[in-house]
């Protein structure tokens, strides 16, 4: 378990011109069927509505947004027009997106809706946070920051402003972590001292 979370990170740690041909080659795989996602009803439930006629914007209170496994939520949220084709959402308060085994959570976001499906969220929080569950590992991966932007399209999480990121029992800080949710592989950079941090705890042994 100890070196199962180094291995993934392919040691790139630091490395920028690996680290630019990872990030590209990650976001040809897609986390999610785009196809069939785009063919799935959105359904909007929401506590209260209304429409502010003169800044043109729609708002809502206790809203929920649902469309196949994906979730979002939000105590409050605006929205510039509701057919998603081309939408820029603002959600207030209590942001939590689902999307198959992740979860994304934030003080406030700005959600972009493209083609009748989420491409991408930026969640702002103090601090934002997400879980990812591995399934086949029965683990958990989790990460923070002040700033998380999550691409929906490419499953690729990337934080920034005191970042980090754990297996559950190795950890990895920095000033920008990038994260592929697919593959599982990390990339980071240096914070304000120059340093990619680096935790790793040794499994407990069994006593004689």
């Amino acid at each position: 378990m100890v070196n199962s979370f180094l291995d993934k990170t392919c040691w790139l740690l630091g490395a920028a011109s690996l680290s630019a041909a990872i990030v590209v080659q990650a976001q040809q795989i897609p986390s999610i069927d785009l196809e069939l996602q785009k063919s799935l009803p959105i359904t909007l439930d929401a506590d209260s509505s209304e429409f502010d006629r003169k800044n043109d914007l729609l708002k809502f209170r206790g809203l929920r947004i649902t469309q196949g496994a994906l979730g979002i939520q939000a105590d409050e949220a605006e929205a510039n027009q509701l057919d998603f084709d081309n939408s820029l959402w603002v959600f207030k308060g209590n942001v939590v997106i689902d999307s198959e085994n992740t979860r994304a959570y934030g003080d406030d976001a700005e959600i972009v809706f493209r083609e009748h499906r989420l491409r991408s969220a930026t969640l702002r929080g103090a601090p934002a946070r997400f879980e990812q569950e591995r399934v086949e590992e029965d683990e958990i991966t989790q990460g923070r920051a002040k700033v998380m932007e999550y691409d929906m399209d490419s499953g690729i999480i990337r934080m920034a402003d005191d970042a980090w990121l754990s297996d559950g029992a190795n950890e990895v800080s920095g000033a920008r972590i990038t994260y592929d949710l697919t593959r599982e592989y990390i990339l980071a950079d240096a914070d304000e001292s120059g340093q990619v941090r680096m935790k790793i705890i040794p499994p407990e042994r069994d006593q004689p």
